[in-house]
């Protein structure tokens, strides 16, 4: 039997981004997410072009660094589908939407110089919300939640190494 670690809690933020689910959008979408992972895509970004040219005249603004943590923050998003009921001007409206969650934590063992909670809110917010808005362009709206008190507790799977038993659910780092 596998050996698991308890890690947490710890602080975390949550977002989703709610868009109605229509076809033409899957190849938007696919680019804006597979793009978070990318540090040239990222430095494309109209918001992360003014951004980066603001911060210069910080002192002590580094640029790649900045530009490493929006691409390392997210390490993942996981996409749902949910069908409701909205009221609009002409009544209520049922949509399918997709879901795209993201949850951000500072990972055990990062050099602590890197706050990848703090980054979090520009990552989705300009990243991926404002990229879907301006993109697209059709909607009427799309949203955007955040979720800023969330506690995040992991289970990871102790190194082949290390003996069962070794490490107990009652243990924690």
């Amino acid at each position: 039997m596998a050996s698991y670690r308890f890690e947490g809690p710890k602080p975390a933020r949550m977002y989703e981004v709610i868009l109605p689910k229509k076809l033409g959008y899957f190849g938007k979408i696919q680019e804006v997410l597979e793009d978070l992972f990318d540090e040239r895509a990222i430095r494309q970004v109209p918001f992360v072009r003014q951004a980066v040219a603001h911060r210069r005249r910080e002192e002590g603004f580094d640029e790649d660094r900045w530009i490493k943590t929006l691409c390392h923050a997210s390490r993942g998003y996981s996409i749902y589908e949910m069908d409701g009921r909205y009221l609009s001007a002409t009544g209520p409206i049922d949509e399918r939407v997709i879901v795209i969650r993201f949850i951000f934590h500072n990972p055990d063992g990062a050099d602590g110089a890197t706050d990848f909670l703090a980054a979090s809110l520009e990552v989705v917010n300009h990243l991926v919300a404002q990229r879907f808005a301006m993109e697209l362009g059709v909607e009427e709206e799309l949203w955007f939640v955040e979720y800023d008190r969330p506690q995040l507790s992991i289970w990871r799977r102790a190194p082949a190494d290390v003996d069962e038993g070794d490490i107990s659910s009652d243990e924690k780092p």
